[in-house]
């Protein structure tokens, strides 16, 4: 690690330990993928700490399972027109938005010489692409008030480079490569730009790969400390990002993942 790399870390441990209540109050927040998983978490999150929260999701079916205090809109990211109605939604009725976290993925797994050019492009199409899409979408309105925050959910995936994943590692590792371009040509209108690389989370969606034993043994085989991430643990890893308190820090992809990418 660079002497660089160490004095970022240290900042941000330092303004977290002193900014785990960082105020939201009245942001105006945009989640993509916010039907399930971490997005439904951070949905949660953020209205606990009084934010305006918009959730973004693919389908309307996942409104049930939101909070009522969440604007809930249609916003599929693989889809150009969904993502601008939606923002063009969101500024119509608050005026602005604050911070847009870029959090819609999905994960197939596949061996590559078994993926299908459509699965390949499927996967870039809603995980970078669509990241894009959203980007491109709140730039101007951010440009606009001159201030800003993007924060796009990576993984620590492409770090460690798990199986059947290439086209998943592919996506996050370009999620990088935006995230540091973004920053360096949005600074200037006062828009920060950060990434978070994102553990093995424990949602409900990972059944499918396992037991909760077989899952909890394998991880702990990986990471440096037991047990599991959970959207609620990194609640406010986000919450610090998405405030005021994390005002110098952009073009930043940070690692939260219980030591994992250090095995």
């Amino acid at each position: 690690m660079s002497d660089a790399s160490i004095g970022i870390n240290l900042i941000i441990a330092y303004q977290l330990s002193n900014g785990m209540n960082a105020d939201l109050a009245d942001k105006v927040i945009l989640i993509t993928g916010s039907g399930q998983g971490i997005g439904q978490g951070l949905v949660h999150g953020f209205l606990n700490r009084a934010a305006v929260v918009v959730a973004g999701v693919r389908s309307m079916e996942s409104r049930n399972r939101l909070p009522a205090g969440a604007m809930v809109l249609r916003m599929d990211v693989s889809d150009e027109g969904q993502v601008k109605e939606a923002v063009a939604e969101v500024l119509k009725v608050h005026g602005r938005i604050d911070v847009l976290i870029n959090n819609a993925g999905i994960h197939p797994r596949s061996a590559p010489q078994d993926i299908s050019v459509s699965e390949w492009e499927k996967v870039i199409n809603v995980n970078l692409h669509g990241a894009w899409r959203c980007c491109q979408a709140v730039i101007e309105p951010m440009i606009a008030k001159k201030a800003g925050v993007i924060l796009n959910v990576g993984s620590m995936a492409h770090r460690v480079a798990l199986a059947d994943s290439v086209h998943y590692h592919a996506t996050k590792a370009g999620m990088e490569g935006l995230t540091r371009g973004l920053a360096r040509d949005l600074g200037p209108y006062g828009i920060r730009v950060n990434c978070l690389r994102i553990g093995a989370v424990e949602v409900p969606r990972e059944a499918e790969l396992g037991s909760p034993k077989e899952i909890l043994d394998f991880v702990n085989e990986r990471q440096c400390i037991p047990g599991r991430l959970t959207p609620e643990s990194i609640m406010p890893v986000f919450a610090f990002f998405a405030s005021d308190g994390s005002a110098d820090l952009t073009g930043q992809c940070i690692t939260v993942d219980r030591g994992w990418s250090l095995s």
